[in-house]
């Protein structure tokens, strides 16, 4: 009995030395060393800096608190004024700016209307704040308090932290799980009480998926809530418990089970045109894309019923996949909603359920035994090409089972080709042919980019500004507008200064416009994976005819390079034949994703290929010629 005791008195003065720890910042307390503050000295690079970020989970009331005080350094760093952040609707937001003007502290608060709220679910919106009057020298607190835990607690951020902490009180009402991401310390001082000390910046490096995998923090899934007498609630205890929320929910579940009559004219039309049922998929997939996506991702839809968005022939991505879901069902094609986190958004984790984490929807399809993921939002994605933003591992299936895992890797690629027939004149001018093809997300990415010209004269002078030296004289461009074939391109050229006179010789570079000159990767050590997305190919022919009367004096030596693991090949091949030149690349990029360990190898490639693209073949004029 008495250790029974003396383990409640221990329990009971950890709790109250918890309650009444000192909190390492105090909102609209700002000091005026702050404001004098001119330079971060463990970085003096910064813009801004986060001088404190404090959080506090109370677990009397189970509200979360969290108060950051941010210093701006520089003029790049003014634009911190305006940000984003996720809440639910009741959360409350104060904000306090100080400057120092002629040795006094002048302070200006938040105003609400300074505060937006935009709804993403019916309990979830995005806070936009926009802080006044905030130049080089500020000083700004804000403070969120909000219900429960919020889905993430970040100890890093894009300018450093100079120190962080967030304390989580222990209660019996709110079982949570925290899991912890990225690859600086986190310190502990017990088991309630974690902290950080000069955080340094988070540095983006080129091909990443997104930040959101990387960044120090920490992720709160709550499991359930249980407050006798009051209130239970089960929340994330599995991806199957998962399955069962989005089932239910006002605006996923019940949408998707709504019928979804206003699609009753095209169901009839498309069934009256088609009896295949790939056909009746496609065709299905084509009229809903003529609903414009709004630009705003979500898995839920934006209203309880979708004869709204139909109606105004605009939604967010999840309306319109929602009714791509609805009239597939109608034409009695298999097919169920997919869920997902996007690459900025983050991973999922398979092991760690989260019902936060999800952002984004499409559908997932079965036609005579082959599996389809369809997402309506973009009009130049044909069946099989998935958008960028979707290409992140994994989703979920829901289905009126437990759900189960899609893997969301493509084999399709970023594939394109080059073929130059150049001849170079007496007075070294380069006139021409290019032909070019681009298949897949290649192909893709053109038409994205070219269906923003106003006309072909603004897409030839947006080339030829790229292109230094080249003027196109005549151009054709193929299937376009067909988004189920590839780009073909043929243009009829004249290039300045590809034959570069160098004293009695004439160096040309057979790569031409293709030619590689920055390397990306320029660590000496990576910490992320490199991500390209997809895989790739290109191939470049080149076929140069020189004058008459010269001669080739040197010609690259061909190469073959090869990664590890058949993760990539390059090979590069020269030809001399009489006044005939000719240069056959292959590039190939075999795996959409490298682990950092493989990061040395993918710079020593592309290092290489640097070096062998600034190769050029050289000719010269013959002596016999040159005597005359």
């Amino acid at each position: 009995m008495m250790k029974r005791i003396a383990v409640v008195s221990f329990c009971l003065l950890v709790a109250f030395q918890i309650c009444n720890a000192k909190a390492p910042i105090k909102f609209g307390k700002v000091s005026i060393e702050d404001l004098k503050m001119t330079v971060y000295e463990p970085d003096t690079s910064a813009a801004a800096v986060v001088l404190c970020k404090y959080g506090y989970f109370n677990g009397n009331d189970y509200t979360f608190r969290t108060v950051k005080r941010v210093k701006i350094l520089k003029k790049s760093g003014v634009s911190l004024s305006e940000f984003t952040f996720p809440g639910p609707e009741n959360m409350n937001v104060r904000g306090r700016v100080f400057n120092l003007v002629n040795g006094e502290v002048v302070e200006e608060k938040l105003k609400k209307e300074s505060v937006f709220k935009v709804r993403i679910t019916e309990d979830w919106y995005n806070v936009r704040v926009a802080l006044p009057n905030i130049k080089v020298g500020s000083v700004y607190d804000i403070e969120t308090v909000q219900s429960w835990l919020p889905p993430e607690f970040a100890f890093q951020e894009q300018i450093p932290v100079k120190y962080g902490e967030v304390v989580l009180e222990e209660t019996m009402a709110v079982d949570f799980r925290k899991r912890t991401r990225g690859f600086e310390p986190i310190f502990n001082d017990g088991t309630t009480r974690f902290y950080v000390k000069e955080m340094p910046a988070f540095k983006a490096e080129s091909f990443m998926d997104s930040k959101e995998n990387y960044l120090t923090k920490f992720e709160f899934d709550i499991l359930n809530i249980n407050i006798p007498g009051v209130l239970y609630r089960e929340f994330t205890t599995s991806w199957e418990a998962v399955n069962d929320r989005l089932a239910a929910h006002t605006y996923f579940g019940k949408v998707l089970n709504s019928g979804g009559g206003f699609l009753n004219s095209i169901k009839k039309e498309i069934q009256e045109k088609y009896s295949d049922p790939y056909d009746k998929m496609e065709a299905a997939y084509e009229a809903i894309k003529k609903i414009k996506w709004n630009e705003h991702e979500s898995v839920y839809s934006s209203e309880e019923h979708l004869g709204g968005p139909f109606k105004d022939k605009e939604g967010n991505s999840a309306d319109v996949n929602m009714m791509l879901y609805l009239l597939l069902h109608k034409l009695d094609i298999n097919s169920w909603p997919m869920v997902m986190s996007t690459r900025e958004n983050g991973q999922l984790h398979r092991f760690y359920p989260s019902l936060d984490k999800l952002n984004y929807m499409f559908v997932w399809a079965k036609v005579d035994g082959k599996e389809y993921l369809l997402d309506a939002t973009d009009e130049l994605l044909p069946i099989g090409l998935l958008p960028e933003r979707c290409l992140n591992q994994f989703g979920r299936l829901v289905n009126n089972e437990s759900g189960r895992w899609i893997d969301l890797k493509t084999e399709k690629k970023d594939r394109q080709t080059f073929v130059y027939d150049l001849v170079i004149g007496d007075d070294l001018e380069v006139e021409g042919t290019l032909q070019c093809a681009k298949y897949d997300y290649a192909a893709y990415h053109f038409r994205s980019k070219y269906k923003d010209f106003a006309s072909d004269e603004e897409f030839l002078q947006h080339l030829e500004s790229n292109n230094s030296g080249l003027r196109v004289k005549d151009f054709e461009l193929t299937d376009v507008d067909s988004i189920k074939k590839p780009i073909k391109e043929k243009y009829s050229i004249k290039i300045s200064n590809l034959a570069q006179q160098v004293g009695d010789m004439v160096m040309i570079n057979p790569f031409v416009f293709q030619k590689l000159d920055d390397n990306p990767f320029k660590l000496e050590e990576r910490k992320y994976p490199v991500d390209f997305a997809y895989k790739k190919e290109r191939l470049i022919m080149t076929k140069i005819t020189i004058p008459s009367g010269y001669s080739v004096a040197e010609l690259p030596k061909p190469s073959k390079i090869a990664l590890p693991e058949k993760g990539g090949t390059a090979l590069i091949t020269y030809n001399a034949l009489g006044n005939v030149v000719s240069l056959t690349y292959k590039l190939k990029i075999n795996k959409a994703v490298f682990t950092p360990q493989e990061y040395g190898y993918l710079k020593q490639l592309y290092g290489l290929l640097i070096e062998k693209h600034a190769a050029p073949i050289v000719i010269k004029r013959n002596e016999n010629e040159a005597s005359l």
